[in-house]
């Protein structure tokens, strides 16, 4: 099963529902009351598995942030900023575009050019530290790189990135070249101090992407 079919059809499914209910006159129009629809059908998806395991965990969460949290949980909004994301970047199915070579050098360039320290050429086998003096940083493992780009340059395996900057803006500027990424670690990963995160061949990850803040509904 396709994560990202299936998590489409999740939030989908959820907000036709809340539509409908609220059009039939089942709940009120506001915030409170749509979240609490919203934690409520969540929980129940989960409980009758209603959709297949790949998005369990996305279930999981927005049960138990729901019952932390309550109305500032916000389900409806994350539900509508992932139907967002995701329809605009799969319009189809999960088809994308192939993930280039050379789309990761120009990212390279971008980050350099906005002042970023970038670190590809070399090996990363066990845990290292890069001295950046407060300056934001991009590392790549090379022998990932040659093991995730064939030869015709698409990405066909996953690649691992480590970072260390401020996240809505350097997800912005993966997205501006064509990658979406997944989040692995916030901080603590075999680079001391960035978090790790991972590009998907065709942006086709089994779980759920760091969402670009301008692809927000």
């Amino acid at each position: 099963m396709s994560y990202i079919i299936e998590i489409k059809s999740v939030v989908d499914t959820a907000l036709s529902e809340l539509n409908d209910a609220k059009a039939a006159g089942k709940i009120q129009s506001n915030p409170v009351s749509e979240d609490s629809f919203l934690c409520r059908w969540v929980a129940q998806s989960a409980k009758r598995q209603r959709f297949d395991p790949i998005v369990v965990k996305d279930l999981t969460s927005w049960v138990q942030q729901g019952r932390s949290m309550g109305k500032n949980a916000n389900i409806k909004g994350q539900m509508e900023h992932i139907a967002a994301v995701y329809h605009d970047q799969f319009p189809e199915g999960d088809e994308h575009a192939p993930i280039m070579l050379s789309q990761f050098e120009d990212l390279l360039t971008d980050l350099e050019e906005n002042d970023w320290m970038v670190h590809t050429d070399q090996e990363i086998n066990r845990k290292m530290r890069v001295i950046s003096d407060g300056q934001h940083s991009f590392v790549a493992n090379s022998a990932a790189l040659e093991k995730s780009f064939n030869e015709e340059g698409e990405l066909v395996k996953p690649l691992s990135v480590y970072v260390r900057g401020r996240e809505p803006q350097f997800i912005e500027m993966f997205l501006s070249h064509g990658f979406l990424a997944t989040k692995v670690t916030d901080y603590k990963s075999i680079i001391k101090y960035h978090g790790e995160y991972k590009f998907w061949p065709r942006n086709q990850a089994n779980c759920l992407v760091v969402l670009p803040e301008s692809l927000k509904a």
